[in-house]
């Protein structure tokens, strides 16, 4: 994941070295599923005539249901393609996003466990990028589950403290219609 990591910020750092349109950088906020709220970073490259942009999407959250205490992330590394203005309008996205779970999973049958998973997913949507300083984006898209969608829940028997594996399924909204909302800042 890390490395994942290191390198798209070396990919977006780069193309920062490139001189693309008038207000190539956005940052904003994207509410909707899978990443329920991220901060979004999109920058315009100058390749196809300013119609392709990279994008960063990332969140954290921690949530609390019954006696399950869950941390997830989220992070989406992807690419639009505008397809009338430089950097405005229409687009269509196509990116990577992951999942990681941690945290506490009671069970009534095998007691307290802890849970570490990553889930990848791979996001097709189309969206709008409407406004020039200020602006807004909607997106609808669908997300598809890479590999397993099961999480793995490690649970240790208090008889013997030997460790055991259950699988759970995933949430039912990783793999399903993406839809998003944003607004933010270009400069």
């Amino acid at each position: 994941m890390k490395k994942i990591t290191l390198t798209c910020l070396c990919i977006l750092f780069l193309q920062l070295s490139v001189s693309a349109q008038e207000n190539p950088f956005r940052i904003g906020i994207k509410f909707g599923t899978p990443n329920i709220a991220s901060l979004n970073l999109e920058y315009v490259t100058p390749l196809l005539n300013n119609s392709l942009a990279t994008t960063l999407d990332f969140s954290s959250i921690s949530i609390k249901i019954e006696e399950n205490e869950i941390s997830f992330s989220y992070i989406e590394l992807g690419g639009n393609y505008y397809f009338l203005n430089e950097g405005k309008g229409p687009y269509t996205n196509l990116s990577l996003g992951r999942f990681l779970f941690k945290g506490n999973y009671e069970d009534p049958l095998y007691g307290s466990g802890k849970i570490e998973n990553g889930i990848g997913l791979i996001n097709l949507k189309l969206g709008g990028k409407f406004g020039n300083i200020f602006y807004f984006r909607p997106e609808v898209g669908y997300g598809f589950i890479l590999g397993g969608s099961e999480l793995d829940v490690e649970y240790t028997d208090s008889s013997d403290n030997s460790t055991f594996t259950i699988k759970k399924e995933s949430p039912s909204f990783l793999s399903s219609i993406a839809v998003n909302f944003g607004f933010g800042l270009s400069f």
